[in-house]
């Protein structure tokens, strides 16, 4: 019981992140028809959307309600699953990777990117990119690590609500 309401709570922190994770992935998807290379990131985040509300519907649909629920959202969930894995994973590595930067290595990367960028306003100083890089690097932080709980916890549930999958016979 009480991984079920460590899930439920976890469940329900991931809804705006992967809401806020739609959007941005929709508008990555325009970027990424111009540039074929981030269609990778693309479908990497809609993996995560996807397992995020296949979870909910889960949670609410099938464990609460006691609902049966089709075989393929099992699938869904699972699929989807080892991608927000993989992107939660990524989200660690490259956030504690900035966290074991130096600041003035930081500060040196950032000032040669600002340098290239001939349309960054002069307000945005290497100062202020070291401070959203590192406030970024937090939430990425953040959210690596509810992932990389929650889908461990979602496929343990998976197992042990098995029978709400089973194919209900045709009448």
């Amino acid at each position: 019981m009480k991984a079920l309401t460590i899930f439920r709570i976890l469940t329900f922190i991931l809804i705006p992140i992967a809401a806020l994770f739609g959007v941005m992935d929709f508008i990555m998807l325009f970027m990424a028809l111009a540039n074929p290379a981030m269609l990778f990131v693309v479908f990497v985040m809609a993996g995560f959307v996807i397992y995020s509300f296949a979870s909910l519907y889960f949670l609410t649909k099938g464990i609460d309600i006691n609902k049966s629920c089709k075989p393929s959202l099992k699938d869904w969930i699972k699929v989807n699953g080892y991608v927000a894995a993989f992107m939660g994973l990524t989200f660690l590595t490259n956030s504690i990777s900035i966290f074991f930067l130096s600041e003035a290595e930081l500060k040196q990367v950032l000032g040669r990117f600002l340098e290239n960028q001939p349309t960054v306003p002069p307000t945005f100083t290497t100062a202020l990119f070291v401070q959203a890089m590192k406030m970024a690097a937090y939430f990425l932080l953040f959210v690596g690590i509810l992932a990389l709980v929650h889908i461990p916890l979602n496929f343990r549930l998976l197992k042990k609500y098995g029978y709400l999958f089973n194919e209900q016979p045709a009448s």
